[in-house]
């Protein structure tokens, strides 16, 4: 059946003119079909006409015929070919634009920055980073306690330094090794003190250095490094050419070499502690022929005196030979007594005293200048006895 058409059922049997309905299935269907659709209205149809027959009508079922010849149909009217409409085209969406590639433009103007720039990597690094915008950074208000506080920080942090330097300056002092100064024993009072080194030659040397300087007072000290020592003795560290009775009988301990200022004269002087008054007596006598000699570096003969000098000098030596009855004075040891002592006295031809030896007792030697140098030391010596 044509879906262009509708057939009454239940019609009179006379035949009733076909109304043309056109509907959308109908003109799809024709456009399937390759037809055209006649889009021309049917004259005297109202869309109500149209409506209904558009409706699709209910099955009725319809009872075979009987065999009888098919009525004439009548001629249909020959549907117009419609032309197709032409189907219109879906619009075409605009592509979006392209979007430019990060990378690639990056790599560019990186490019560009450096030709132009004539820069390294590192120096456009640089500027892009600097150009890049950034936050703005909150400023923040210093108290107005702040510098007071920082001040009183350090003042602290100095002070905790000094106390812990002083803290360590005391317990270093007081941990050290305290250095004792030897206690040398002189056995008389003295003055000063002056450390002397050396042996034979050099000791002398240094003892003739130290008369030259004036002394602090009347009697000053000279003692080797080692005085403390029970084999050390400046006397016996001269190695004078003294007989071996006497330095047998010298002890180590108990001496004292010095230098004496009697008068405005400097001379050096020995205060030996010897342990045999008999052996070293004997010693001493023996020494006697060379001893001017063996210590002319600390008792020097006299210079030459004036020719006043020197006849003052005779006639008061001619006055003491007249008036003991002997002859002139030659130079020599003589028997003599200062403050109470007996002494041997070396004079010269003058009659001045180069050195004198005598013993302050029996175990105690002395070798001077003159009688004022050993009357001092005696004096020295008894003081210094009865204060022990």
């Amino acid at each position: 059946m044509d879906t262009n058409t509708s057939v009454a059922h239940n019609a009179p049997e006379e035949e009733q003119p076909k109304k043309y309905i056109r509907t959308f299935e109908s003109d799809m269907a024709t456009l399937q079909k390759g037809g055209v659709p006649d889009l021309t209205p049917f004259a005297g149809s109202s869309p109500a006409a149209v409506e209904a027959a558009a409706r699709p009508s209910p099955a009725v079922e319809i009872p075979a015929p009987a065999q009888t010849p098919a009525p004439p149909t009548a001629p249909q009217t020959p549907v117009p070919k419609l032309e197709p409409l032409p189907r219109p085209e879906p619009p075409v969406a605009a592509p979006p634009p392209a979007k430019p590639n990060p990378a690639e433009t990056y790599a560019s103007d990186f490019s560009d920055r450096m030709k132009e720039a004539h820069a390294s990597t590192l120096t456009v690094l640089a500027a892009e980073e600097d150009s890049a915008p950034r936050a703005p950074q909150k400023m923040e208000q210093k108290s107005a306690h702040t510098g007071l506080y920082v001040s009183v920080g350090v003042a602290l942090l100095v002070a905790g330094a000094a106390g812990v330097y002083a803290a360590y300056v005391r317990y270093h002092a007081n941990t050290a090794p305290v250095a004792i100064a030897p206690a040398v024993v002189a056995p008389i009072f003295v003055d000063e003190r002056e450390q002397v080194s050396g042996t034979g030659s050099v000791l002398a040397n240094a003892i003739e250095q130290s008369v030259t300087r004036p002394v602090q007072g009347v009697v000053r000290l000279l003692y080797l490094a080692n005085a403390t020592t029970t084999d050390n003795n400046v006397f016996l560290a001269l190695n004078v050419s003294a007989p071996d009775i006497l330095l047998r009988n010298v002890n180590a301990m108990g001496g004292m070499t010095g230098i004496i200022n009697v008068n405005g004269a400097q001379s050096p002087f020995f205060i030996l502690s010897v342990a045999s008054y008999s052996d070293t007596f004997a010693g001493m006598l023996s020494w006697e022929s060379t001893m001017p000699s063996s210590l002319a570096a600390f008792f020097p003969p006299y210079a030459h005196t004036t020719a006043t000098t020197t006849a003052t000098t005779t006639s008061t030596a001619k006055q003491k030979t007249a008036a003991s009855g002997t002859s002139s004075p030659q130079p020599g040891f003589q028997d003599e007594v200062v403050s109470n002592h007996d002494v041997r006295v070396y004079r010269d031809a003058s009659g001045r005293s180069v050195l004198l030896y005598g013993y302050w007792n029996q175990s105690t030697l002395i070798i001077a200048r003159d009688g004022a140098a050993f009357s001092e030391i005696v004096q020295r010596l008894a003081t210094s006895r009865a204060q022990n």
